[in-house]
């Protein structure tokens, strides 16, 4: 593992999520276009929702790594705390989305829907056999 700055699993879990997530951008960004014309701020904003959601995402698979390691109580006291960072993290960006006019708020919340609609579908066409 020298070298590597994310176990195994979250390295492989982010190379399953990162290329949905960009293809899931684009195809949002090219949906907003007869509504938002070209602008800079929708961009922006997925980049953005993006880009936490990914952090979200290794901050749950870190502290997920480093729970199963105590015990019970107190796992579920470190699970909590990342709990609350995930959302204070999350709350930040939506912050950022209302106060800052560069980014479109609904393009930096969209993106935090990636996972369970990648997951979702990835199941979905798993099963069927597709």
């Amino acid at each position: 593992m020298a070298g590597r700055l994310f176990s195994e699993m979250i390295c492989r879990e982010l190379k399953f999520l990162l290329p949905r997530a960009l293809v899931l951008d684009l195809a949002v960004y090219l949906i907003s276009l007869p509504v938002y014309g070209l602008c800079a701020e929708v961009p922006l904003g997925l980049l953005a929702g993006t880009a936490v959601m990914l952090l979200n995402f290794i901050i749950l698979g870190l502290s997920s790594e480093r729970a199963v390691e105590r015990p019970l109580a107190s796992a579920k006291r470190y699970m909590f705390g990342s709990y609350m960072l995930r959302l204070l993290i999350t709350g930040l960006l939506f912050l950022a989305g209302i106060k800052c006019p560069s980014v479109n708020l609904v393009a930096a919340a969209i993106p935090q829907l990636y996972p369970k609609l990648a997951y979702t579908a990835h199941a979905a066409l798993k099963r069927k056999g597709g």
